[in-house]
């Protein structure tokens, strides 16, 4: 099992040269405290989040050295994927071969707007882009004809350092989309706030298919995360900003599994505490991270330790001293179940 770091603080958390070197040194903390990757993720209309994960993703590469680099996730419809198979192969030579790509349709139409691209075309534009960028790492030369787009005998140079190419790993919530992760991805990840029961029915429906492609399942999820051995001073620290944070994603439509609730201002932390974020002692951290692997099967987790109001970024840093010292340790040391 592995934890990786993911990068959502954008725009409101203060100037961007600020936030953005902040981003890099909890990097270069990532790679120094042995967490397995350094993430980025976008949208591109958006206070919340920066729109240039790959551009980024470079960045990180060149002040970390052990890391996964890369995107969870990339709205990959909204890039031409000739471009976007370049670009990450490039960042996988840069790197020496540590680059990671997590792509989705995303879910907001502004995103769309925003970059020209149609709505309605996001679902078969994803399915194509997907099978572009494995013919782009794995063939000296390919052609493609979809609905959407079309190559004629082209070559990505230069070609990823890693065998077989960058692995690539596919976020869905949808049936249909689970069904491709499984059919056209290395792996599947989940959204940030799906409850463990929500994800559990869409991990069955992912491994079917992938079992049916012939593809090993793999299962990515991301989670909120503040391990504190002060439980108030974490609900000070972590509380309000998180809270805020999943009131947003209900709001842009991101949260689909809380029933009875209507708006925004119903959810709790004590709702997501239960079994949607990784909060509290070191211990009842490893305790929330074995029931997502024992019930649900996870493979990898990638930790939001910063969201786009907070907590600070000596706080952040602190939390992810704290989960590298005393949390990954006890579930490394919790027996199999």
């Amino acid at each position: 099992m592995g934890f990786g770091v993911l990068f959502t603080q954008g725009l409101v958390t203060g100037p961007p040269h600020q936030t953005l070197q902040e981003i890099l040194a909890q990097a270069e903390a990532a790679d120094r405290l042995g967490f397995d990757a350094a993430l980025t993720t976008e949208h591109k209309y958006s206070d919340e989040y920066f729109g240039s994960p790959v551009p980024l993703s470079f960045a990180i590469a060149a002040r970390t050295q052990r890391v996964r680099v890369g995107t969870a996730i990339a709205i990959s419809p909204l890039y031409n994927p000739v471009e976007l198979a370049q670009d990450v192969a490039t960042l996988d030579q840069l790197s020496g071969g540590r680059a990671w790509l997590g792509v989705g349709a995303g879910y907001l139409p502004v995103d769309y707007t925003t970059v020209g691209v149609p709505w309605e075309e996001r679902a078969t534009r994803f399915d194509e882009s997907a099978r572009i960028l494995r013919s782009a790492w794995t063939e000296e030369r390919f052609s493609f004809r979809g609905e959407v787009y079309a190559f004629d005998d082209v070559s990505v140079i230069p070609r990823p350092l890693q065998d077989g190419g960058v692995p690539l790993h596919l976020a869905a919530w949808s049936p249909g989309g689970l069904r491709r992760a499984g059919r056209l991805g290395d792996g599947w990840i989940t959204n940030a706030l799906m409850s463990l029961d929500t994800m559990r029915g869409m991990a069955d429906t992912y491994r079917a298919a992938a079992r049916e492609a012939g593809r090993t399942p793999h299962v990515t999820s991301i989670r909120f995360c503040w391990p504190s051995h002060d439980r108030e001073r974490a609900e000070a620290e972590f509380g309000a900003t998180a809270l805020a944070m999943a009131r947003t994603l209900f709001d842009y439509g991101a949260i689909t599994d809380l029933p009875g609730v209507t708006s925004a201002d119903q959810i709790t932390l004590a709702e997501f505490v239960r079994d949607r974020f990784v909060f509290g002692t070191p211990e009842e951290c490893a305790q929330t991270i074995r029931r997502f692997t024992d019930e649900v099967g996870v493979d990898d987790f990638l930790l939001v330790f910063r969201y786009p109001t907070g907590p600070s970024h000596e706080s952040v840093l602190a939390a992810m001293e704290l989960f590298a010292a005393e949390v990954a340790p006890a579930v490394a040391a919790a027996p199999v179940a």
